[in-house]
């Protein structure tokens, strides 16, 4: 286990190849959703080749071990971000892969610090969330509809994968008084994404029911260098639901984009 200080909190994340030496291979920096932790990762870096990626999967604070409250804004995670990453001395852009709210951190964090990202995984996610209204009130309560969670998943997944996503729920700490989780009820950047130049990889599970595959479609069309992926037999939780492929398609997309810059710089 793998803890920093950050902003005066206790961060856990998990670097299973460890972290790339400055100039080296990139470093993707895994996001999870609301309500998830980085153990959501698990089943993914499962499937990563050390030769190729430095993964590093964070908890939030509010989220897993981390210590803290989950930030009132998605602008705060993506400062928090910032400071985490130069925290571990990572001054080389890096890839961000994000899930869901993790997904819209991402646009966020990309759009605050052009200079820190390179490339940008996007699953599962949008550049508007609208969370349930149930939602809120299950994070600020820590009483989890567990039979509502469970549509998040495509109906062939074992109880087992299901488990590992919904037991990390219970240690979301929202405040006391939260009247919204990061804030996101009043984000959309629909617009500011359309600036955005970067390599992306859009991943959308073809049975989500939280963020429909539409959101994805309508990402692709908006960011110009991206590409648009549906991975079949996967619900929100497409890296949990089926991993291998998701790997598959970030080693893909880390791969040829490498090789693509190499041969621009050349």
């Amino acid at each position: 286990m793998s803890f920093i200080q950050v902003a005066n909190r206790k961060v856990y994340y998990r670097a299973p190849f460890g972290l790339p030496s400055q100039g080296d291979r990139t470093l993707q920096l895994l996001v999870h959703g609301a309500g998830g932790s980085s153990r959501h990762w698990e089943p993914m870096l499962a499937q990563l080749d050390a030769a190729e990626c430095f993964p590093v999967a964070i908890d939030l604070p509010g989220h897993g071990a981390s210590e803290g409250y989950v930030p009132d804004s998605i602008d705060a995670v993506a400062e928090f971000l910032n400071a985490f990453l130069d925290r571990l001395g990572i001054e080389h852009p890096i890839c961000y892969v994000g899930q869901s709210m993790g997904g819209l951190i991402g646009l966020q964090f990309a759009l605050a610090y052009p200079d820190r990202v390179a490339q940008l995984v996007l699953m599962a996610t949008s550049a508007r969330i609208q969370l349930h209204p149930d939602f809120l009130q299950q994070a600020i309560t820590g009483q989890w509809n567990r039979e509502t969670l469970w549509q998040s998943f495509a109906p062939e997944v074992p109880e087992n994968v299901k488990e590992l996503v919904l037991n990390e729920f219970q240690y979301t700490r929202l405040q006391a008084n939260a009247s919204d989780f990061m804030g996101v009820s009043a984000v959309d950047l629909s617009s500011a994404v359309s600036a955005l130049r970067l390599p992306t990889l859009i991943l959308t599970g073809d049975d989500d029911v939280i963020i429909s595959p539409r959101k994805s479609k309508m990402l692709h069309w908006q960011i110009e260098n991206s590409r648009l992926v549906t991975v079949p037999g996967a619900g929100h939780y497409l890296h949990v639901e089926q991993p291998a492929k998701v790997a598959a398609e970030i080693l893909h997309f880390v791969k040829s984009d490498r090789f693509v810059s190499a041969s621009t710089n050349s």
